[in-house]
């Protein structure tokens, strides 16, 4: 067990719960899989045609300005493989939400990207990830994750959420 992770699709956070004065406990696949995409991976130094494509700019230099930030873990510095962890959906904040399907492809691409290292570290044997608009507010995404375990016959199917501010 590992602890878990509530996720606030709302705030865009997630945070440890306490139940009956102790940490509630969950799933560790499920907890991998949320830091894997709600941390913020470090923006990389040039953007993707597919970045540029929904309006995505390139971050810039951190030092010259606060909305320029790269983000990021300090602690990837140290990373054997130089493979950074979490995932760039942080920058979907700075997409514009035209030609939805394109937004939805990015999407897809940036959750492969976070989660493809339970795929190389063998946690995974495969991963489907399925996007679409939430039928119920506009400005969120859904994606549902199914990652499948090496010898497991099902998989373990994950579902979250990702709201745009300000639109």
């Amino acid at each position: 067990m590992d602890i878990a992770i509530i996720w606030n699709a709302r705030e865009s956070r997630g945070d440890w719960t306490i139940v009956s004065g102790d940490l509630a406990l969950d799933n560790p696949l499920r907890s991998a899989v949320m830091v894997s995409i709600f941390s913020d991976r470090v923006a990389p130094d040039q953007s993707s045609p597919a970045d540029f494509a929904i309006a995505i700019q390139e971050p810039g230099n951190a030092a010259v300005s606060g909305l320029n930030d790269r983000r990021g873990w300090w602690g990837d510095a140290y990373e054997p493989d130089g493979i950074p962890i979490g995932s760039r959906l942080w920058q979907l904040r700075r997409a514009i939400k035209v030609g939805e399907q394109t937004v939805l492809l990015e999407l897809k691409d940036i959750l492969k990207e976070c989660l493809q290292w339970l795929i190389d570290d063998g946690v995974a044997a495969s991963i489907a990830i399925q996007t679409a608009w939430s039928a119920v507010s506009p400005n969120t995404a859904e994606f549902a994750i199914s990652v499948f375990e090496p010898g497991a016959s099902t998989p373990q199917t994950f579902l979250f959420s990702w709201a745009w501010e300000g639109l």
